[in-house]
């Protein structure tokens, strides 16, 4: 076995062995060499779907991206505007954002729904700053909810602040829910209709596609500490703002589509990032995760290898789930890595994992590259 497969084999092997884990995938892309890797451990290999969770918001930032190139979506528009139900006189969104005694609702454009500067509060999980993964669900609470479940619940939770103010993204899966409606009110056709045209066939996606059947059981189920969990009316629940079912190696696939410009203008996207901080150690742009974490946040897992100990960890650019998913580019690694530990609990275990990764991969690149220089030398 290729060296740097069995280190990042053994990664996988060893989050396998927590009984916290029913399986972890990961399929690595190096830059440098264009050589790739599949790694599979538990019940997952690259090829055996899972749920992407929150990494979905990277596809709907593709497809949101796409139609702004269009000139079917302005990302300074009122999201309102392209829902069906608010061109017939806002009632279901009527007072949606509400703060001090003002409604802000229709000020929210799609570039704050995209940024998550919507002000607004979160249908699921976080409500206001407060922020906990105690959720019906983690218990393996199986519900699920309608657009009219999702505006009555973002309501309810009350606004965070204005329109585009704060200093911080405040994240809330009611912004991409919403985002969702506008790509069906522009489109004319379902959420999954659409990214099954802009993204799954596009790409050649066979085993890529939202979660809409409850009654579909090819993707491995998410684990909740050491309890693994059958939620499929919940999953068929969250369409754009979790609802994508993938593999390790079709993710790779639209990763890299992604971040090289087969989708659309990469640059473009860029322009658009005023990076706020959002949960500790990452900031949020335009649809966009950017990952820094510092050398004392690693510092920890490195004592093995005490030489790596100050080598300062490169920005990140992507999106991680709440179920462990993770799709990221180390631009200046030169390192592209997409997959699952598929645990809901502790999302910070995948970060920990792609990190080693990715510092493997440099690693053999390295090493690599040094056996070719000392080949070559006189002698």
């Amino acid at each position: 076995m290729d060296p740097l497969k069995h280190k990042i084999q053994a990664l996988a092997d060893t989050l396998v062995d927590h009984p916290w884990h029913n399986g972890v995938t990961i399929t690595v892309h190096d830059q440098m060499t264009g050589k790739g890797y599949n790694v599979g451990a538990g019940q997952l290999d690259a090829k055996k779907p899972y749920f992407a969770t929150g990494a979905t918001k990277l596809y709907v930032t593709a497809i949101l991206m796409q139609l702004v190139a269009e000139g079917a979506i302005a990302l300074d528009v009122p999201f309102m505007s392209y829902l069906d139900d608010c061109r017939n006189g806002c009632r279901l969104c009527a007072e949606l954002h509400v703060l001090d005694g003002v409604d802000y609702s229709h000020q929210i454009t799609v570039r704050h729904l995209m940024s998550h500067q919507s002000g607004l509060g979160d249908f699921f999980i976080y409500k206001h700053s407060a922020r906990s993964v105690q959720h019906a669900i983690a218990e393996g609470i199986d519900t699920g909810w309608t657009f009219a479940d999702v505006i009555q619940r973002t309501r309810s939770h009350g606004a965070i602040c204005p329109p585009g103010t704060g200093r911080r993204a405040n994240y809330t899966d009611t912004n991409y829910h919403l985002l969702g409606k506008v790509i069906e009110g522009v489109e004319g056709k379902t959420f999954a209709e659409v990214f099954d045209t802009r993204i799954a066939k596009r790409l050649g996606l066979s085993s890529t596609y939202v979660y809409c059947d409850p009654a579909d059981r090819r993707p491995l189920n998410l684990m909740s500490k050491a309890n693994e969990i059958t939620i499929p009316l919940s999953m068929a629940s969250f369409q754009s703002d979790g609802g994508v079912v993938t593999t390790a190696r079709e993710s790779m696939m639209f990763l890299r589509a992604f971040f090289e410009g087969y989708l659309f203008d990469v640059p473009t996207l860029l322009g658009h990032c005023n990076w706020r901080p959002m949960f500790y150690p990452s900031e949020f742009g335009l649809g966009l995760m950017r990952l820094k974490v510092p050398l004392w946040m690693m510092a920890p897992h490195r004592w093995r290898e005490p030489w790596t100990m100050f080598k300062r960890v490169e920005p990140l650019f992507g999106q991680i789930g709440l179920g462990g998913t993770f799709l990221f580019h180390a631009p200046k690694a030169g390192v592209y890595v997409a997959g699952t530990v598929n645990q809901m609990a502790d999302p910070a275990r995948a970060v920990k994992f792609l990190l080693k990764t990715i510092e493997a991969t440099q690693a053999h690149r390295t090493a690599g590259q040094y056996r070719a220089a000392t080949s070559l030398s006189p002698g």
